[in-house]
């Protein structure tokens, strides 16, 4: 069903490629090469190269009338893997008049006012194949037919979400629960714009996109399977512009979401099943509510773009038997960038300091363009762990990486 609606959306398109009165091709190539810091452990890491892609990315836009189209695709090698990967990012046609506005096919949105850090942005799963692309958040597209409303100070979109797509994680693929009309996942967002703020407010019911895994003992050892679990968010977020700075607020709440419990614990409950001859489905999760917020700000003098966040999430309820271990998690993070030399050479320095474990993500970037097409850039992602144990980003400390990077736009 769905191959066969995304061939309808193909030859659509070509139609409306063929009877457009503009149509424009895009795309970049891009090498991307890294290789372990000296400070990282020097059996797996320390020298060894860690980043090593080429990609190519092409975009067609068509216009005809009030009417537009967008296919993009990508082709991807990875010589560390020794892999390939041909995906179509987006892939969708729209309809816009003075009031209303209709979007069929495979597209890509953001939701939320926040910079790197997801509260209510949960519409589009997370991409976490790469180190490359887990460290800017990427996001993968949606099948969706989308229906929106615009007025002079507002807009409301509504989605329809009929296939589930679940995070893309780099060597774990589960079973993705069976595509059903009666299960497909919906959105809503309804945004208001005024001089001095701007709001939305969201809705969604649909699935978590990570999985949430059981384990079962066999004579082979330990047994993984993972299970996509329901999922519900109400959300807000606001914008307060006051000269030169910006104020930024979000807020999310998830009602009895699923949370993923221990290993131990489950396996601990079904060898005591097992012993006492129940039956008893053993869950591997728990459902508690959850609410998650994050507050902002923007500066932006000449040539200087200075950002600087605060978010946290908190869980309510006993978290015994969970992987959770606190209830509390919160962090910050700041930006900071600045363009010299007519703007053809930009700095940056990023990063991330988590405030349980105290463990932090910095990201130093150095980007020269010798021409509107070329950039060059250099950097590095340094995972730096908390004084007393790792913590999130202190986990992957041995993939600590510098890197060059080579971009091509046309």
């Amino acid at each position: 069903m769905k191959k066969l609606i995304l061939s309808a959306i193909f030859l659509l398109f070509g139609f409306h490629c063929a009877i457009s009165q503009e149509v424009k091709f895009s795309g970049t190539l891009e090498t991307l090469w890294g290789a372990g810091a000296p400070w990282t452990d020097k059996d797996t890491a320390r020298g060894r190269m860690t980043l090593g892609e080429t990609s190519f990315t092409g975009k067609i836009d068509s216009y005809f009338g009030k009417s537009s189209a967008l296919v993009e695709g990508s082709a991807r090698y990875d010589s560390i893997e020794d892999s390939e990967d041909f995906s179509l990012s987006e892939c969708w046609l729209d309809y816009t008049s003075d009031s209303l506005g209709l979007r069929v096919g495979r597209q890509k949105t953001a939701w939320g006012k926040a910079d790197g850090i997801d509260i209510t942005n949960v519409i589009c799963p997370k991409d976490l194949s790469s180190l490359a692309v887990m460290t800017t958040n990427e996001k993968l597209a949606i099948d969706a037919l989308r229906f929106s409303v615009n007025g002079n100070q507002f807009t409301a979109d509504a989605y329809w979400i009929p296939f589930f797509t679940p995070a893309k994680l780099s060597g774990a693929k589960f079973e993705k629960p069976e595509s059903k009309m009666s299960k497909g996942e919906f959105g809503l967002k309804f945004s208001g714009y005024f001089s001095v703020l701007d709001f939305s407010l969201y809705g969604f019911y649909g699935r978590d996109d990570m999985p949430f895994l059981n384990y079962t003992m066999s004579a082979e050892g330990v047994n993984v399977t993972g299970e996509y679990k329901d999922m519900a968010m109400l959300g807000m977020d606001a914008a307060i512009p006051i000269k030169e700075t910006v104020l930024r607020m979000e807020a999310a709440f998830f009602p009895e979401r699923h949370f993923q419990k221990s290993s131990n614990s489950i396996i601990e409950e079904k060898m005591f099943s097992a012993e006492t001859l129940s039956s008893a489905s053993i869950e591997s999760s728990l459902q508690r509510n959850e609410i998650s917020a994050l507050a902002g700000l923007d500066w932006m003098p000449e040539g200087w773009t200075f950002t600087a966040q605060y978010y946290c999430d908190y869980v309510f309820g006993e978290l015994e038997n969970l992987e959770r271990e606190k209830a509390l998690q919160h962090g910050a993070t700041l930006s900071v960038s600045k363009k010299l030399l007519a703007d053809t050479l930009e700095l940056s320095l990023s990063g991330v300091l988590g405030l349980n474990d105290f463990d932090s993500f910095i990201k130093p970037v150095v980007t020269y363009s010798l021409s509107d097409q070329i950039n060059l850039s250099g950097g590095a992602y340094v995972f730096i762990p908390g004084p007393d144990r790792d913590g999130q980003y202190g986990s992957y400390k041995d993939l600590s990486t510098g890197y060059v990077r080579c971009k091509f736009s046309f």
